[in-house]
């Protein structure tokens, strides 16, 4: 597979069954981003920690786990160096009772619920388990972007978002005044967008980001993060408009992007989305990887 940009943090996925192993290579299938900025390894194979110890700060681990398979595998000390330094995504169904989940927490001891995170599939090899993997991706392998979210979930009257250094937030409905008040069928109904930018009720055209989730459960916080973010959005803004200008593009010829939501964005005033990025590639005759890859080295 191909190695990581200077400004990614590769993505290392840990399959602790052959069947993940499988699921995961299906996903890669469908998603270039696993392929192109992430690897993955059989969580048995004894090269795991040598694999840790080579690439040191510069990946982030994810171990797959499916709660009907053998979790002992988690707890064998061959397997400690991966283990104890990741991120868990454990696979459940749709029968799957709570106890079974709770014996798996009891028997790994990873409980805590910013190492873990439990999804329920129908069908390990689905688009839901690719675009999920996708979205890890872009949240935890890329540094210095914004406000990617990973999944999100609504139990009882919170959403449950989880996002940027797989944080959760814990959203009360109410707190949203566009979500307020409005029945559940409605609120279930949302899509998350491929590239985590935001999570979208289509009954309502409401499109909501990190930001303004983190807004809804800590103002302060978004501030400090909008502070952080605002140097990193002007560069990369400017770093857009220095390779259009290299390639003799004016504003008006980039098709799908206004000229006004391309001077936000050179301006650092709107972030560059997937789809944006996309739209900017196919102007310059680029695949979006390799278009991002030189706007990466024109940050410099």
């Amino acid at each position: 597979m191909s190695t990581s940009t200077p400004t990614r943090r590769r993505v290392e996925f840990y399959a602790a069954s052959p069947r993940l192993a499988r699921a995961y290579r299906a996903a890669a299938r469908q998603n270039r981003s696993l392929a192109r900025f992430a690897e993955m390894h059989e969580l048995g194979h004894a090269t795991a920690a040598q694999k840790i110890a080579r690439h040191g700060d510069k990946v982030e681990m994810v171990v797959l786990s499916h709660v009907d398979e053998d979790r002992l595998m988690l707890t064998d000390e061959r397997a400690e160096p991966v283990v104890s330094g990741a991120f868990h995504i454990l696979f459940t169904e749709p029968a799957t009772h709570p106890d079974q989940v709770a014996q798996w927490m009891r028997t790994t001891k990873i409980r805590s619920e910013n190492r873990l995170h439990v999804v329920r599939v129908e069908n390990l090899e689905s688009p839901q388990v690719s675009q999920l993997l996708g979205r890890i991706c872009f949240a935890l392998g890329r540094k210095g972007t914004p406000g990617n979210i990973i999944d999100a979930y609504l139990a009882g009257d919170s959403l449950y978002v989880r996002g940027p250094g797989h944080r959760m937030l814990h959203v009360p409905v109410n707190s949203i005044r566009a979500l307020g008040g409005q029945p559940r069928s409605v609120l279930r109904n949302f899509q998350i967008d491929p590239d985590g930018s935001f999570v979208h009720w289509p009954d309502l055209d409401v499109h909501l980001g990190w930001n303004q989730f983190l807004q809804a459960v800590d103002p302060e916080e978004l501030r400090k993060a909008q502070q952080r973010s605002e140097g990193y959005n002007k560069r990369y803004g400017a770093a857009i408009r220095k390779l259009r200008e290299e390639a003799r593009l004016s504003q008006s010829m980039i098709e799908g992007l206004t000229e006004r939501q391309l001077r936000r964005i050179e301006q650092g005033e709107s972030r560059a989305t997937r789809a944006a990025l996309g739209t900017l590639a196919k102007a310059h005759g680029l695949a979006v990887n390799d278009y991002m890859d030189r706007l990466s080295k024109a940050m410099k």
